[in-house]
C-alpha cells in the first residue's frame, strides 16, 4: 500500500460530518479533476510505501476513534485495501471507504462506501492533455450498481459547481435508480468564501430535488490544509 498520511481530524463531509475521525489517506490516483484538493496523492502523488500490519500498529493509539475513513487519492486502487478493512474493524472501528466509484474490489465490506463519481465539472483543462486522456479513460461510472448491491451502507456524494450540473446528477440518480435521501451535494472550492458562496446555491438544489446537503466542515474550519 502507497501511503500519504494517517491524521486524527473531525470528518466534513457526508453522513458522519462532524464525528471525531481516524484518517487513512493513501496516495496514488486514476483520475486527475481539475480541482482536485489532495493533489498530493494524485496529480504529484508522494507517499511510502507500508504493509497493512504497519498501518494497524501506527494507528493503535487511536484505538478508541470509533470512526475510521480510509481514503486517498484512490484507495481502491490497492489490493491490500480488504485487509487493511477487516484489521480496523476487527478493533472496532466504523469504516468509511471514501471513493470514486472507478474501481471494485470483491469482497471489500466497510461500514460505509462514500461513493463520489466525477461530473464533468472535474475535466482537466485543454492545457493537459495527457491528464485529460487519462481521467477520461478511468472516469467510468458503470460499477455504481455494484456498490449499491454490496450490501454495505452507501452515500453518493456529488461536487457541485454550480446548478449546470443538475442535469448530469439527475440522469445519474435516473439511470441507477438511486434513491434521493442516499445522494449528497457538496460545493465545490477550497476557501471559505468561495464555499459560503456556492453552498447557498447547492442547498436550493438540495431543497427543490429532495438530496441532502453537506458542506465541507474541515475547509470552514481549518483551511485547504493538510491532516485535517
Amino acid at each position: 500500500m502507497f501511503l500519504s498520511e494517517i491524521f486524527t481530524s473531525l470528518q466534513g463531509e457526508g453522513r458522519y460530518a462532524g464525528h471525531p475521525s481516524l484518517f487513512v489517506r493513501t496516495s496514488g490516483c486514476n483520475l486527475r479533476c481539475t480541482w482536485c484538493d489532495t493533489p498530493h496523492t494524485s496529480w504529484r502523488s508522494d507517499g511510502r510505501a507500508v504493509d497493512v500490519e504497519s498501518v494497524l500498529a501506527e494507528t493503535e493509539v487511536w484505538r478508541d476513534v470509533e470512526h475510521a475513513v480510509v481514503t486517498g487519492g484512490e484507495p481502491m486502487l490497492h489490493p491490500d485495501l480488504p485487509r487493511l478493512v477487516d484489521g480496523l474493524a476487527e478493533r472496532g472501528h466504523l469504516v468509511t471507504i471514501e471513493t470514486a466509484a472507478t474501481r471494485f474490489i470483491e469482497g471489500l465490506r466497510p461500514h460505509l462506501f462514500s461513493l463520489s463519481p466525477k461530473l464533468s465539472n472535474s475535466r482537466p483543462g485543454p492545457q493537459h492533455r495527457a491528464e485529460q486522456r487519462l481521467h477520461d479513460g478511468n472516469n467510468r461510472h458503470d460499477l455504481i450498481p455494484r456498490f449499491l448491491d454490496a450490501g454495505c451502507q452507501v452515500q453518493v456524494k456529488y461536487v457541485v459547481q454550480g446548478p449546470g450540473d443538475l442535469p448530469e446528477i439527475l440522469e445519474h440518480v435516473g439511470r441507477w435508480r438511486i434513491p434521493r435521501n442516499l445522494v449528497y451535494l457538496m460545493p465545490e472550492g477550497v476557501s471559505r468564501e468561495v464555499l459560503m458562496e456556492r453552498s447557498r446555491v447547492v442547498a436550493g438544489i438540495c431543497r427543490d430535488e429532495g438530496f441532502r446537503f453537506t458542506g465541507r466542515l474541515h475547509i470552514e474550519l481549518w483551511g485547504n490544509t493538510r491532516g485535517t
